[in-house]
């Protein structure tokens, strides 16, 4: 996939910009807080249609305006299409997406149209962030490409809810809650297995990776955790517990609390790993969702890395590199073009760079 054109209003810092990619390495370079990292956002909401840093449309309005809007142009082997995004904030909050000038009503129908990899800091989250962040990686995963798995989890979650809604209220009727039960256990269980089949895949990936990156000294492998094992046994623990959720008010057993467990020996990378392994482990498993994607589903994402490789030592930097070659486009923002340059810019391909100063940006030739 290749991202053509980009345009951008009143999003984050930047006024208004028409910016066209007509290569394969992109460079965004500029010191921080001048606008870059908020390039990649643009084009990372354009994918996945929410921000990676923000939760709330309206923060990413440029201060002092009441709506932003973003278009990407996508080429993807010999097919064109167009991307649409536009947020008003007043009189009244709304959202509207367009594809080929079509406008669209589910999110879901927007699945696989423009799919990218990111890579930054921020990653460091699933490792440090606790189970939820794990889950919360595992299914924006899968659902960059499943819409029947994205449509189950919302539906899940909406009926966590009214059980939940149900536990609080003191008013509980039996025969009402076990039609609930009945609901989140058949959606849980899709949602579990599809959980399951997918991470056994990543993990052939994950572990490849890791080995190219700490010389096979890591040894970690991925293992999902669900915490109910099979239909029975999710109907039988929500039964088990319901003097405990209703004490509690919510529902304490469900695939709402699985977790993706990285390590060995049952040894949690979260309780023995140093900053090293740490960073070694999100980049092989993020490298392992491009392989997924590329190798399972036989499309090629683009790349989107923000500041990682400055952090990273020679030998992180050169797997960067081979994995920036397998790739079908790259987007890059650094502060240091020099530094860079001293491995990417080996690459043969041609490179475009953006200079980025206070939200304006100019290319350099």
């Amino acid at each position: 996939m290749f991202l053509k054109h980009l345009t951008i209003q009143n999003f984050r810092n930047h006024e208004e910009l028409s910016l066209d990619f007509d290569s394969r390495l992109i460079f965004f370079v500029g010191d921080n807080g001048e606008g870059k990292t908020n390039l990649l956002e643009a084009i990372c909401i354009l994918s996945w249609l929410k921000s990676f840093r923000e939760s709330e449309d309206s923060n990413l309005i440029r201060w002092g305006s009441e709506n932003y809007f973003l278009r990407g142009k996508i080429k993807d082997n010999l097919k064109e299409s167009v991307l649409e995004i536009g947020f008003t904030s007043k009189p009244s909050v709304k959202r509207k997406l367009k594809f080929n000038q079509e406008e669209i009503k589910k999110r879901t129908d927007l699945i696989g149209k423009f799919i990218t990899v990111l890579l930054t800091p921020m990653d460091l989250k699933i490792i440090e962030g606790g189970p939820a962040e794990r889950r919360k990686f595992i299914d924006a995963f899968i659902s960059s490409f499943d819409s029947f798995y994205l449509e189950s989890l919302l539906e899940y979650n909406k009926i966590l809810k009214h059980r939940n809604a149900l536990l609080k209220s003191g008013n509980l009727d039996i025969s009402h809650l076990s039609i609930w039960d009945k609901k989140i256990v058949e959606k849980g269980i899709f949602i579990l297995n599809k959980r399951r089949e997918v991470v056994l895949e990543l993990n052939s990936f994950y572990k490849v990776n890791l080995d190219k990156l700490s010389g096979g000294k890591d040894g970690l492998e991925l293992i999902y955790k669900p915490n109910v094992k099979d239909q029975d046994e999710f109907l039988e623990k929500l039964n088990r517990n319901l003097s405990r959720d209703l004490r509690l008010g919510y529902t304490s057993v469900g695939i709402h609390r699985d977790d993706l467990f990285i390590g060995t020996d049952q040894r949690d990378i979260t309780e023995f790993g140093s900053q090293g392994q740490k960073r070694s482990t999100v980049i092989a498993l993020k490298a392992a969702t491009f392989n997924y994607y590329k190798n399972i589903l036989n499309t090629i994402p683009v790349l989107l890395i923000d500041d990682v490789i400055r952090e990273l030592d020679v030998k992180r930097r050169e797997y960067f590199v081979d994995l920036v070659v397998t790739a079908g486009q790259a987007f890059f923002t650094t502060t240091d073009l020099e530094g860079i340059q001293d491995y990417v810019g080996k690459l043969k391909d041609q490179k475009q760079i953006f200079l980025i100063r206070q939200g304006k940006v100019e290319s350099i030739k």
